[in-house]
């Protein structure tokens, strides 16, 4: 018996603009959560680049963010786990990839810092010109970001932006000699965090703390920072846009974000 969904947003939830829940996708997930059951959200997203979708689906269960390095209580404001990298390591990262030319934001327990308004942090920017200000992405643009932090505030995550598939192989095995996790997000992305984390940390510990029976959730995603995730929970579901690995180590393949596939498993397996 099924009554846990933990899902990925892009590339899964949202259609692949990543502007927006798939319908489809919204009304399976409302009638799922007015049944009783559980929704919790798993993204390499910081979760305050997802307060809009979490206010739409009526989120109340702690969100798993850049990729299992941070679960917070939303209903709360608690931070219930982070894993916050060690600003030597931001540096030593940072020195290491300068030769290459290469364009990061750094996500941290408050917002985003980047050198420039390119990649994720120009997207939030257009979004944040049509969002209310409670649900605006904070963002900082600035060349040293360390120098930034406030007491309080933790950085998180390193998120690479390339789009050339020959440089991103360059950079991943530039940082193969630490000891970090690397995964790809998204085709153009590479996350850079604290060993061994992952969503399926994140899921685990809110398997361990009481908030999920892993024997009854089913997970849904599509990259590589997903796949953890879809072999930790009793049913793991890619969806067919997602990359052959997510395919191969899946329970189950459902049709693709822009149809709704996630609604569509629901409808067809569990409801």
């Amino acid at each position: 018996m099924i009554d846990t969904i933990v899902t990925d947003m892009d590339g899964t939830l949202l259609v692949s603009a990543g502007d927006a829940i798939h319908p489809r996708n919204k009304e399976r997930l409302l009638e799922w959560q007015k049944d009783g059951k559980n929704l919790f959200l798993a993204t390499g997203r910081l979760d305050l680049a997802i307060l809009p979708f979490i206010h739409e689906l009526n989120i109340t269960k702690p969100v798993i963010s850049c990729n299992g390095g941070l679960v917070r209580d939303f209903s709360t404001g608690e931070i219930l786990f982070k894993s916050d990298l060690a600003l030597e390591t931001i540096e030593r990262v940072l020195d290491t990839l300068r030769p290459l030319n290469v364009n990061y934001h750094l996500y941290t327990t408050k917002r985003i810092l980047g050198p420039s308004n390119t990649g994720k942090i120009a997207f939030f920017n257009e979004q944040n010109k049509i969002l209310p200000e409670n649900e605006q992405v904070p963002i900082t643009i600035t060349n040293n970001p360390l120098s930034e932090l406030q007491e309080g505030e933790f950085p998180l995550k390193i998120l690479v932006i390339e789009k050339e598939a020959t440089k991103r192989e360059q950079i991943k095995e530039t940082l193969s000699t630490f000891n970090l996790s690397v995964l790809a997000s998204a085709a153009n992305l590479i996350d850079i965090m604290n060993p061994g984390i992952d969503k399926a940390h994140g899921l685990n510990y809110l398997a361990e703390n009481g908030y999920i029976d892993l024997d009854k959730t089913i997970a849904f995603g599509d990259n590589e920072n997903d796949v953890g995730m879809l072999m930790l929970a009793k049913t793991g579901v890619a969806m067919q846009n997602g990359i052959p690995l997510a395919l191969e180590r899946a329970d189950f393949v459902t049709k693709t974000n822009d149809e709704g596939g996630l609604a569509l498993f629901l409808e067809q397996h569990v409801l």
